[in-house]
């Protein structure tokens, strides 16, 4: 419920955000606030999750993905995501999360998203994301890509196996 005013806000503003096309990264800004803490006064493994949404808000309003799904009657859902923290937010720390679709199957869109505070890597999460019919039934990948007259999303399979491995490992992101 504390992330209540900052998604009005999200909603409130998308009608003015900057066109991108499908693939860009899209960049918010952010500011740790009161709320986004736990008891050791840093930003809550949890919140980051929460923090991760307006990203992804951000990402579809600007490519358009939001006005199909919307036309469409598809909306998207969160199949998997994994997080590596590095350093912690604390309070009043301003931040910007990076925000990309870093490829796909024929089920699901993979997108990466990296926390930057002072332009220091603070956290990366990957997200897997599907499509579905608010009447019932799945939307494949193709469909979407082909809405945006898509041939192929920029292989970053490399990159993307990379970064899951490391972020499931001990290895430093």
């Amino acid at each position: 419920m504390h992330m209540i005013l900052r998604t009005l806000l999200i909603f409130l503003k998308r009608r003015f955000l900057k066109r991108t096309s499908f693939t860009d990264k899209s960049v918010v800004t952010m500011r740790v606030l009161p709320t986004d803490l736990d008891f050791l006064w840093h930003v809550n493994n949890g919140v980051y999750f929460s923090f991760m949404d307006f990203g992804r808000w951000d990402m579809i309003f600007r490519n358009g993905v939001y006005d199909l799904s919307m036309k469409k009657g598809w909306y998207s859902v969160v199949a998997a995501e994994t997080m590596k923290f590095r350093r912690s937010l604390k309070l009043w720390d301003k931040f910007i999360i990076e925000t990309q679709i870093m490829g796909n199957d024929e089920k699901y869109f993979f997108i990466k998203q990296k926390f930057f505070c002072g332009g220091e890597l603070m956290s990366t999460g990957l997200v897997k994301i599907r499509f579905l019919k608010r009447k019932g039934g799945t939307v494949s990948t193709r469909e979407v890509m082909d809405e945006f007259k898509i041939e192929s999303i920029p292989d970053n399979a490399t990159e993307l196996s990379q970064d899951w491995l490391n972020l499931e490992s001990n290895y430093l992101i």
